[in-house]
């Protein structure tokens, strides 16, 4: 039982770490935030946003489609009888990697995304995504992925 014990915990604090959210991890482009005049976007930014989305789009499937299957690799091995601590290892490490992998897929292209923009336009963005997220219930809130 301690086994478990300890695979829980661990598990307890990869996902702690592996959920902390970002600022930068919001799908602005898929909101209706991308045409406010505030915000100011030309028409050449716009369709350079979603040529980057478009070209990411594929791998960032790919990497969540991996992170999801190493979380529910890890969910099964949580609620497997046998548990050990070097199997629990092995399947926390990879879905760690997993999701770094994502997470790092999500970031490049966040990066590309913020190079379209002026700096100006970039603090306008996370001031209105603030407000839009504040304004939100809890329960409806979009994830960063």
């Amino acid at each position: 039982m301690s086994r478990l014990l300890r695979a829980s915990l661990l598990l307890a604090v990869a996902a702690a770490i592996l959920f902390a959210q970002n600022r930068v991890n919001f799908p602005w482009w898929n909101s209706p935030i991308i045409d406010d005049p505030q915000l100011a976007l030309t028409q050449a930014q716009k369709q350079r946003i979603h040529q980057i989305v478009r070209s990411y789009r594929g791998r960032l499937m790919d990497a969540r489609n991996n992170a999801n299957k190493a979380e529910q690799d890890l969910e099964d091995m949580l609620n497997d009888q046998d548990v050990t601590q070097q199997t629990a290892q092995g399947v926390i490490e990879r879905a760690s990697e997993a999701r770094a992998g994502a997470s790092r897929v999500f970031l490049e292209m966040s990066f590309q995304l913020r190079s379209v923009l002026t700096l100006d336009q970039w603090r306008q963005l996370v001031r209105r995504w603030d407000e839009v997220q504040r304004k939100r219930p809890q329960d409806t809130q979009v994830p960063p992925d």
